[in-house]
């Protein structure tokens, strides 16, 4: 049998297949799926127009219900869509449902957090971030809504088998160096369309030393290359994460020996050194050593997404602000990417810290990443973000300049008040 890659192998599974080829398509079965709030009221009007006025999802506890995009909600149109979603919720019977309140949070991050991604599973949502989910050995990837409708009636969806392109990283990151550079580097590198309709498979013993969240920043960005999903084999840290968040026995995927790649990159850690993507897209990518000379002034540093506010992004942050006060002139806006980060920052007393420093905490959600409320810029004004995009008008205003760099960069930024 032809030597098969991690996601072969998922896809293959799930297919009920031995073996796949690239460029097969197959009938897939999905393991999760979920949708959230600036979505859920379209795909439940055409659920409904297409399937019936009484018609059910192919099974309830395969399908998780987010708000997170629009919360809390900014004016009555959001509430609307809220409130769309509750009712979905209670017409078919989702218990997998994280409203605004005490446990909701960015979707991506909860999906993780309650044990919905795991090992060796197809995971879909309606938001392109869903590739996160390989730094837990999934298949994740985005979906549209017509899409997500139909895997809500069948629990199936077609996919073309990808070309997968290895990524090895091998060494020890220099201080002061996160996944976030990583994925940088590797985004200016290829282009955004470097990895289209591909899977990015990393490996190397600096991504199997990699802490969970990391692994799961690496995984987020790699649809910014245009990628169909990223993956990892399973970690010890990142089985020992599942082992203790997993709803049902799972069977991780390793790739086989002899599996030909349609590309190879190679990365010393050593050599990758901090780096910030600039306006206006996520690979106009330059070495922070080169942009440090130019002085470049921000007004805003934001640290929130689901790529750049997990507890170890922020608590980055907050020990490199520790005792010290952010510039003068600079807003520092810090958004937890879910309520259970959220309460381990006030427990452990990094949000005081923070507060200390000159911060603003927000609640969870993915305010102004997204655009819609919550940090949004005003005309000619720069931010330094740890968030996933920079196109024009990204951040909610067309008229800005936002940069993307790590949360270590983010620091050094909100301190000297320019891009550092």
């Amino acid at each position: 049998m032809k030597p098969q890659s991690m996601t072969h192998k998922i896809l293959a599974r799930r297919a009920g297949r031995q073996a796949v080829s690239e460029g097969e398509v197959l009938d897939v079965a999905i393991d999760m799926c979920f949708t959230h709030d600036p979505v859920l009221e379209g795909l439940r009007e055409a659920f409904y127009e297409s399937f019936g006025a009484d018609a059910k999802v192919w099974d309830p506890e395969r399908i998780a219900l987010f708000q997170d995009h629009l919360v809390p909600a900014k004016d009555a149109i959001s509430r609307r869509l809220a409130m769309a979603m509750d009712t979905f919720a209670a017409e078919q019977s989702i218990k997998a449902y994280y409203p605004y309140g005490e446990n909701y949070g960015v979707c991506h991050i909860v999906m993780c957090e309650e044990g919905h991604v795991l090992p060796g599973e197809v995971v879909l949502g309606t938001d392109s971030h869903s590739v996160t989910y390989g730094a837990f050995n999934a298949f994740g990837s985005g979906v549209g809504m017509i899409d997500m409708m139909n895997v809500f009636a069948t629990g199936h969806l077609w996919f073309k088998v990808p070309e997968v392109i290895n990524v090895d990283i091998r060494g020890t990151l220099r201080q002061g160096v996160l996944a976030k550079d990583i994925i940088l580097r590797l985004i200016g590198e290829i282009g955004m369309d470097g990895a289209s309709y591909r899977t990015i498979e990393f490996t190397g013993d600096t991504i199997d030393d990699m802490s969970v969240e990391e692994r799961m920043t690496l995984c987020n960005m790699v649809v910014e290359a245009g990628a169909k999903n990223g993956i990892m084999r399973l970690s010890p840290a990142a089985r020992a994460y599942v082992e203790k968040m997993a709803r049902r026995p799972f069977e991780p995927v390793m790739t086989d020996p002899g599996f030909e790649y349609a590309r190879v990159i190679r990365y010393r850690a050593e050599d990758i050194e901090p780096m910030v993507a600039c306006p206006h897209s996520p690979a106009n990518v330059k070495p922070v050593s080169a942009l440090r000379k130019e002085k470049i002034q921000v007004q805003q540093v934001y640290v929130g997404s689901c790529t750049g506010a997990k507890f170890d992004d922020i608590a980055v942050v907050a020990r490199m602000l520790d005792g010290r006060h952010i510039a003068a002139g600079t807003r520092l806006m810090v958004v937890p990417s879910s309520m259970q980060i959220y309460r381990r920052l006030a427990d452990g007393g990094i949000i005081s810290r923070l507060l200390s420093a000159g911060a603003v905490i927000e609640s969870p959600g993915c305010k102004a990443c997204y655009g819609a409320h919550g940090g949004v810029l005003g005309d000619d004004e720069k931010c330094l973000s740890t968030t996933n995009r920079n196109f024009r008008g990204r951040m909610g205003n067309p008229k800005s300049l936002v940069y993307l760099g790590s949360p270590a960069t983010a620091a050094r930024t909100a301190l000297a008040g320019y891009i550092d």
